[in-house]
């Protein structure tokens, strides 16, 4: 236990040491945060703090071979730990080079997957998830895609949440400091060294990070932190323990894991781009309920010790017990969560809304599949009786009251539908087709003048720009509201029926 007191204090006073010295590599070569919309930040910050974490680590990682027992350092210096050391150093490159010159997106994430690729083959990975008296899980040629993406989980959920001064240091802190702590009573000393040192690390880092902050961690940083908490989680596991293991980190790490989950969601959900920045994470939605920057950072802190002590406990239950502590933790981290306002883009009326029109959009509904057969009656009409005749069947189907069709464009620009207008020819020898939904309720005059109805006008117009006539549509809303894809039918069939009436050969 001293070893890792001792690597704990040498990794925070290196730490005080070189964040300030961080700080001054950041203004002198413009590693700068400049202010914008998603930033919280007013002036220009230096965000090289990554940096000062990257070689405090690598400093007490060459202290660990002179504190720490022969065996644990044959582990520590052994060929899987220098394929995740050689990962981690490439995933801080690349992080540090976008903090200096923004790196696109997908330039970035191929990169975390790279690095997670090296740490694989060095024998860092997930091979099976089993938790005693419950089941096991071998995942076998999956095995490398479920450890890539355990590492990207990792890399992007520390980068996502540090968007306030000290929540992402913070979070690591407490995160790592629960699993040295884990990895001391699973007798594992080299795990708990390295979980130790950044763990003194970050809390050095937070001296000058906390808010007012004087710089940040950068994607250098963050990338470096979430990629060591994953491969450390990962190759500091046994296989009799593996599903307990994996939990550890998941439970303790909570918050920002769940914010990277659902980020993607909910811009896919928006019909935004997966990968694009937004101020709509967890700490975001806390700010745009007022509350300080202190004060969000502080409550979040509080949930990620409330569940690195729930860990804690969840490491010394079995079976049953740990299946019921696992449920409480997680109904309690949804609705801390919950209580932020950061679901709301996931209500329950928004989900089955997006499900109904996917449904539609696709053809799976059946409303869907019941108007289709209207429009292939409509494209087979052999001449415009029966075109007309299929086209008030689809009208009666929408339930609208009024309809009327004016072919070779007399008349167009104003609205030809009125009271009484007689048969199916108009003047001059234009073809006029009107209908009358049989159990419509008002007149044809009260409905044209009820301020309760929709009236639609539609152009038909050919491939070639040129008009085939137009359509009128009326239906009284208030007597039969509208139906959430009554609309989108309405374009269904008005692009049906200029096809058809090309199909017919009508001529302006």
């Amino acid at each position: 236990m001293t070893p890792i007191i001792v690597l704990f204090m040498a990794a925070l006073a290196l730490s005080l040491f070189l964040t300030p010295v961080a700080r001054w590599v950041g203004r002198r070569f413009g590693i700068l945060a400049m202010p914008e919309a998603r930033n919280i930040h007013a002036s220009p910050m230096p965000r090289s703090g990554g940096l000062a974490l990257f070689l405090t680590f690598f400093a007490c990682l060459a202290l660990a071979g002179w504190v720490l027992p022969e065996a644990a350092t044959a582990v520590l210096f052994g060929p899987t730990m220098g394929y995740v050391l050689l990962g981690g150093c490439l995933i801080f490159a690349v992080g540090f080079a976008d903090d200096k010159w923004t790196l696109p997106s997908k330039f970035k994430l191929v990169a975390q997957v790279a690095a997670a690729s090296i740490a694989y083959y060095g024998g860092a990975r997930i091979a099976s998830f089993a938790l005693p008296g419950f089941f096991v899980i071998e995942f076998d040629i999956s095995s490398y895609l479920v450890t890539v993406f355990w590492f990207v989980l990792f890399i992007n959920a520390i980068n996502l949440i540090d968007g306030l001064d000290g929540l992402a240091a913070g979070v690591v802190f407490f995160g790592s400091g629960v699993q040295a702590v884990l990895a001391v009573m699973r007798g594992e000393p080299h795990t708990a060294a390295l979980f130790a040192v950044l763990a003194g690390a970050t809390l050095g880092f937070l001296r000058y990070n906390f808010n007012p902050a004087s710089l940040f961690l950068g994607d250098g940083g963050s990338y470096f932190l979430g990629y060591m908490l994953a491969a450390l989680s990962v190759s500091g596991s046994v296989k009799s323990q593996v599903g307990a293991t994996l939990l550890m980190p998941i439970i303790a790490l909570g918050v920002p894991l769940l914010d990277t989950i659902t980020a993607p969601l909910r811009r896919f959900m928006r019909g935004r781009d997966m990968f694009e920045p937004d101020k709509r994470h967890v700490h975001h939605k806390l700010l745009s309920r007022g509350w300080s920057q202190r004060k969000v950072v502080l409550f979040l802190y509080g949930i990620t010790i409330f569940l690195a002590l729930s860990a804690l406990v969840l490491v010394n239950l079995r079976n049953a017990p740990a299946g019921v502590f696992l449920l409480v933790v997680g109904a309690a981290l949804v609705l801390l969560v919950r209580k932020a306002g950061y679901f709301s883009y996931f209500a329950v009326d928004k989900i089955f809304g997006w499900l109904r029109d996917v449904s539609d959009d696709t053809g799976i509904a059946r409303g869907r599949r019941t108007f289709l057969h209207y429009q292939i009656e409509i494209s087979q009409s052999r001449d415009l009786a029966e075109l007309w005749t299929r086209m008030t069947e689809a009208l009666e189907h929408l339930r609208f009251d009024l309809a009327e069709m004016v072919l070779s464009g007399a008349g167009t620009g104003s609205c030809r539908i009125a009271p009484d207008l007689p048969g199916a020819a108009g003047a001059d020898g234009i073809p006029v087709f009107r209908w009358r939904r049989e159990g419509a309720a008002a007149s044809d005059r009260e409905l044209l003048c009820s301020p309760a109805v929709m009236k639609l006008e539609l152009p038909l117009l050919a491939r070639s720009g040129q008009p085939l006539g137009a359509l009128w549509l009326v239906k009284d809303v208030a007597a039969d509201p509208l139906n959430e894809f009554t609309l989108r039918r309405v374009e269904n069939l008005r692009r049906t029926v200029t096809a058809a009436l090309e199909g017919l050969a009508v001529s302006p």
